[in-house]
Formats: C-alpha cells, sequence, structure tokens
C-alpha cells in the first residue's frame, strides 16, 4: 500500500533523501537512496533523483517498507555532550564505540546510536520528526574524544565547508613508542596499501597529507605527542608517526603494541599467581583532545574532551616508573 507524505513548510526546499532520512533516520541513507533510484519512492509518482529538491506542493509516494531495512540500533547509553546550541552537538567518544555501524553487522552499538536515541527525546511537542544528527567527520573504533554532529542540513554543509577548506583545528594526543625530543613536521602522502586491506602505508601515488607534531610528555622509551593534522586522510596521524619511527604505543597494525601491561612499565613488579594480568590499556593510544572552529553562528568555540580513563591511568603509571631524566643537567 502506498503512502504518501506531504512537504511541511520547514523541509521545503531539502533533498528528497534527506526528507525521507527525516522520517526514517534509523535507516542507512543510502539505503533510501537506492529505494528512490529503484523508483520505490517517487514525488507525485514521477521517478527522481535522491538530490531532488522538494517543493511545498510536492507530495511523496513511499512504495515501499523502509522501516523493514536494517536500522542504527537503540544504543542503550547516553553520549557525553561537550557542547550544544540548535545546530551543533559535540560529543565525547568513548574508546570502543564506532562511529557508525559496520558493514557487515559488526559493532551494532555506535555512537551515532546514541546520539538518534539523544534526538528522539527531543521530538517536537506536535509529534515533529526531530533532528537527524549527522556526524561530520570520524575517529576510529579506539580512538577517543572530540566529535562533531550537525543538527541541520544548512549547518552540515556550512561546518562540511570548514573540514574540506581546512577551517577546523585539530589537536591529538599520542603516546608513541620512543623518546620523541624535538617538534617537527611530516609531509607525506597515505594510500591503501593493496597487500593489506584496510591498512594505509605512505605512497607516491597517495593524496598529500601534513601533520605537525611536538613532544608534550618524555618518558623512558615512551612520549606524549601534540599531533596537529592539517589534512584528513585515512590514519594519517598513525601513518606519519609510523613513517617517522614513531608508531602509537598500541596499534599493532602500524607497528605498536596490541595492549600495555603495568608489568612492561613498573620495574619489580609481581603479578598475582594463576591470574591473567589485565592490561592498562589494549586500544590505540590516541586521543582527539581538542577541537577550534568558527560556529554556524559566527562565535569563535574551542572544544575540548578530557584523557579517558585508561589513558590517564596509563600516563600516571608512566609518570611514576618511567619519567625520562632531564634534559641537560646542572
Amino acid at each position: 500500500m502506498s503512502r504518501y507524505l506531504e512537504v511541511p513548510e520547514r523541509l521545503v526546499g531539502v533533498s528528497l533523501d534527506e526528507f525521507i532520512a527525516s522520517h526514517w533516520p534509523r535507516v542507512a541513507k543510502g539505503r533510501l537512496r537506492d529505494l528512490i533510484r529503484d523508483g520505490l519512492i517517487t514525488v507525485g509518482g514521477a521517478a527522481v533523483q535522491p538530490g531532488q529538491r522538494l517543493r511545498s506542493s510536492d507530495v511523496v509516494v513511499v512504495d515501499a517498507e523502509p522501516e523493514a531495512l536494517p536500522q542504527v540500533a537503540a544504543a542503550g547509553f547516553k553520549p557525553r555532550i561537550l557542547y550544544q546550541d540548535e545546530h551543533l552537538v559535540a560529543v565525547d567518544k568513548q574508546p570502543g564505540f564506532p562511529v557508525e555501524p559496520g558493514r557487515w553487522g559488526e559493532h551494532p552499538v555506535t555512537l551515532t546510536g546514541a546520539l538518534l536515541d539523544w534526538a528522539e527525546a527531543r521530538r517536537g511537542p506536535d509529534g515533529s520528526p526531530p533532528p537527524r544528527p549527522r556526524a561530520l567527520h570520524r575517529l576510529d573504533l579506539g580512538t577517543s574524544g572530540v566529535l562533531l554532529y550537525a543538527l541541520s542540513l544548512e549547518a552540515e554543509r556550512y561546518y562540511r565547508g570548514l573540514f574540506s577548506s581546512r577551517q577546523v583545528e585539530k589537536v591529538y594526543h599520542a603516546l608513541v613508542i620512543g623518546e620523541l625530543r624535538e617538534a617537527g613536521e611530516v609531509d607525506a602522502s597515505p594510500a591503501p596499501d593493496p597487500r593489506d586491506g584496510g591498512r594505509m602505508k605512505v605512497s607516491r601515488g597517495g593524496k598529500r597529507a601534513l601533520t605537525e607534531y611536538a613532544p608534550l610528555r618524555r618518558f623512558r622509551g615512551y612520549t606524549l605527542v601534540e599531533c596537529r593534522p592539517r589534512t584528513g586522510r585515512t590514519h594519517q596521524i598513525r601513518v606519519h608517526l609510523a613513517s617517522i619511527g614513531h608508531p602509537l604505543a598500541v596499534d599493532p597494525r602500524y607497528g605498536g603494541r596490541d595492549r600495555m601491561l603495568l608489568s612492561e612499565i613498573k620495574p619489580g613488579y609481581k603479578p598475582k599467581a594463576g591470574r591473567p594480568e589485565n592490561p592498562l590499556i589494549e586500544r590505540l593510544t590516541l586521543h582527539a583532545a581538542e577541537l577550534q572552529l568558527v560556529s554556524f553562528q559566527g562565535s569563535e568555540l574551542r572544544i575540548r574532551a578530557e584523557h579517558p580513563k585508561d589513558l590517564r591511568v596509563l600516563l600516571s603509571k608512566m609518570e611514576k616508573w618511567r619519567r625520562a631524566p632531564e634534559e641537560n643537567p646542572r
């Protein structure tokens, strides 16, 4: 049975796929676009492209069941909100939660699911659909820190424009292997590694990428580094740090360890007999610490996320047991 959807004044001018996504926010937009291209969602019975702009007189006809498609699951946890206005929300991504669902159904609990739950609670008093949060960038599964979502189509276009024109200042903290003593930059082009799917490597055929870095705290055998990526390539910081001989302390894909144990840090540590030692951290030692940008309303924003507990504990143990000697002691 066909369903007929009128276009309310607030959605006049949006694209058809965006309009449909406002009704089925938990269905991936790519799946909805497929329905449009297959002629199962039309405007007044006429087949159109997903980007067709809607007018107030249009009636959208749905001859499909989008609700039967795979949907983003409810997350079951509340996102940590760092900043919020009517156009933007910044959340503190915790390690271990992906931004979006995996292609094959892995990691069903996602940050986007949590944001959809959060948005649903903000449904208008007239029952109108809440704003659908749109992730503006990505962080790897094992990375923590600041992540931005747009709350309107206009805001999404604006903020994506800032990212693409490199007007967003990004600051990361990375614990790396080796003692890095001087600031510098890496200007190298990552490209997919044909021998290892999902891995990147420095290659002449890659897209140019630039990362500035500076040591923040030095330990014996390790350094906490501040990184400022000037471009936004896949795994950029991980690849760049590994290329100069300082991979993330935990990052087995690019030369780091698979976990950090207290027995590897504390001299004379004796684990309890018969019990496996719990790792201090077993995810990427990378944290998106800060974003600086101009908001949709024109104000300066500086959004920070504190180190999560696992990284704080690791750094405190490093400070206690692996503090590096002072440079040039007098």
